[in-house]
């Protein structure tokens, strides 16, 4: 089967009923890429914004893989080596450093040795800088130990250290890291400090930037990943949080950092940071929708407000649209808010465990080998991964869908003996159902439910709060009721369908609990197709069965997607067959229905396991 039939039936046989965030901030990003290459090209001066600028063209390169994007990261790499005197070694420590981890990150998505090259340089002489415990901001002030020149530094020697299998590398980050905890991170709020003079004693504890409270978050993880011990992560938590709960007026995270030049960078470093927790860290459900949704609405608010559409310039203010004019690091800050949340939705596949070597994004689709590889995955190369809520992805040993298959979700830091380095197609599909909104036309924070039932309490586990849903959309083939009261008491509302604004059912904020059943029947619904379970051609045994189920019909059907569906109404399994025969030995017992789609007719059985 052709990958682009596998995609259009998949696409028929599911309702996007997620977020769709590729779908609504790729082509800002897109727009704000093209803007800030056609405005600044390739810059002649301020190396650091140019590190931030290849790390801008490396998210467009990892959600396009296009050339185009490829040719100016080295561009980019080559002329800010001109610039600089013909080399990449610079006064300032954390310039390095930036430069060094968005050469490193361009290495993994490119294999392109040159970049490997450049972060081993800068590595080299960053440590350079190092004394008492920590780097020096610049080599001309021993002494001033500034967060924005070490927390970078401890990124980088951890993931230094994934490539070059060198303890000293991660021992250097470590020791890095436990100065920072001790001198510039509030142990209380985990609130991060700019700077400590060691010649003078005083710590500036009045400033409290962004991207030092971004980076932290950013070293804490990956030593987390790099030794597996939780006191880092629980580090990484609470700086988040304190961001989450401390930095957040009106839901605009940092909105006092309103000034361009080298602040307008801080806040898209910040996002950077706190996107890679939410999507890798070991975190509740909750937790991760909860930073999920606050990145989505600071990138619908700079969408819908921050962005002159006469030119696709970004203000440093994200929440009012700039004049004529901009400068690069504030338009780069805005190129990473809308490429981290067009990553949202995205099945994240890594080619090492713990989320190591390249790091690819999947959206909704089947890919065989060729178009895996097309996305940068080579065959037989997936080892760890991360699966956004609302999705799940269904792996198989073979080309074209074929051979052993595996349904996975969530997030895995080793895939297993068995599946490691095994998969060679696959497909990512969406299983929630419902998404609530918490304003009307779809917009603002947002959660996507599967069937269920869901109490005031579950709800808000799942980052939904009392009385706070004003739009959703619904899947077809599934029925929505919402309760004025918990426990599926009081007023009802019930929808089919996708609803803009609940004013007018004057249900607005006002849900407390939520029913979503599904007709299982209609899980491919589509207007024009035919329920064909009468057809007494088609028939499905043994049943009850145990391991293999057997499929026959008077029609061709190996060539057709086959869907078990559990009585919530999620998929738990999809296969093809080209023998009529699909292993459901995995499935815990219980009754499913097997949905077959053939033409513009959908077969559908139940059984029993």
């Amino acid at each position: 089967m052709r990958p682009t039939f596998t995609l259009s039936a998949l696409l028929l046989l599911i309702h996007l009923c997620t977020f769709g965030q590729l779908a609504t901030y790729g082509p800002v990003a897109e727009n704000l890429q093209t803007s800030m290459y056609n405005t600044f090209g390739v810059p002649t001066s301020n190396y650091w914004w140019c590190a931030h600028g290849i790390d801008a063209l490396n998210d467009g390169y990892l959600r396009t893989r296009s050339t185009t994007y490829k040719t100016r990261m080295k561009n980019l790499l080559l002329g800010t080596k001109s610039f600089n005197g013909n080399t990449y070694i610079n006064t300032f420590y954390d310039d390095m450093e930036w430069m060094a981890l968005a050469a490193l990150r361009a290495y993994q998505s490119t294999e392109d040795a040159d970049y490997y090259s450049v972060a081993s340089l800068l590595w080299t002489d960053i440590n350079t800088g190092y004394s008492n415990g920590a780097i020096d901001w610049n080599k001309n002030c021993s002494g001033c130990k500034n967060t924005c020149a070490n927390t970078p530094a401890v990124i980088l020697g951890a993931r230094m250290y994934r490539y070059t299998g060198n303890a000293a590398d991660l021992q250097r980050a470590k020791d890095i890291y436990t100065f920072v905890k001790a001198n510039l991170v509030d142990a209380t709020t985990g609130a991060v400090w700019d700077n400590i003079n060691l010649n003078t004693g005083v710590t500036q504890k009045a400033w409290i930037f962004s991207y030092n409270v971004g980076t932290y978050i950013g070293a804490a993880w990956e030593l987390y990943k790099a030794t597996n011990d939780v006191t880092y992560l629980n580090d990484a938590i609470r700086t988040a949080e304190y961001a989450y709960n401390s930095r957040r007026p009106n839901g605009m995270f940092f909105a006092d950092e309103t000034g361009g030049g080298d602040g307008g960078l801080f806040k898209g470093i910040f996002i950077r940071y706190l996107a890679l927790l939410a999507r890798e860290g070991v975190l509740t459900d909750a937790v991760r929708a909860k930073y999920n949704a606050a990145i989505q609405y600071n990138a619908e608010v700079l969408r819908t407000q921050g962005i002159n559409t006469s030119n696709n310039l970004v203000s440093p203010n994200w929440s009012v649209a700039p004049g004529s004019s901009t400068d690069y690091a504030t338009q780069i800050s805005g190129v990473f808010l809308e490429e981290a949340a067009a990553n949202l939705d995205q099945a994240f596949f890594y080619k090492d465990v713990t989320y190591g070597g390249y790091a690819w994004p999947l959206p909704v689709g089947a890919y065989n080998t060729a178009a895996m590889v097309a996305k940068g995955i080579k065959d037989n190369d997936i080892t760890s991964y991360a699966i956004p809520a609302g999705y799940q992805v269904t792996l198989y040993k073979n080309d074209n869908f074929t051979g052993d298959n595996l349904t996975i979700t969530g997030l895995s830091t080793w895939i297993g003996n068995t599946w490691n380095d095994s998969a060679s197609s696959l497909i990512v599909h969406p299983v929630g159902v419902a998404t609530f909104y918490k304003d009307c036309n779809y917009t603002g924070a947002f959660v996507s439910l599967p069937a269920g039932t869901y109490t005031l309490s579950q709800l808000q586990a799942r980052g939904i709060q009392n009385d706070d849903v004003s739009s959703l959309k619904v899947s077809s083939g599934y029925q929505v009721t919402m309760y004025l009261n918990d426990n599926f008491g009081g007023r009802t509302v019930v929808k089919t369908g996708d609803d803009a604004c609940l004013v007018d059912d004057n249900f607005n904020d006002s849900t407390s609990s939520i029913k979503i059943t599904a007709a299982a029947a209609m899980i491919a619904a589509a207007n024009t197709a035919k329920v064909a379970v009468n057809d007494p051609s088609f028939v499905i045994y043994p049943n009850p069965v145990r391991d293999v189920l057997t499929l026959r019909a008077g029609f061709d059907f190996s060539k057709e997607i086959v869907r078990v569906v559990d009585v919530s109404g999620k998929v738990v399994l999809t296969t093809y067959t080209s023998t009529g025969k699909i292993d459901v030995s995995r499935l815990p017992s219980g009754v499913y229905t097997l949905v077959l789609l053939h033409g513009n007719q959908q077969y559908v059985r139940k059984f029993v396991k």
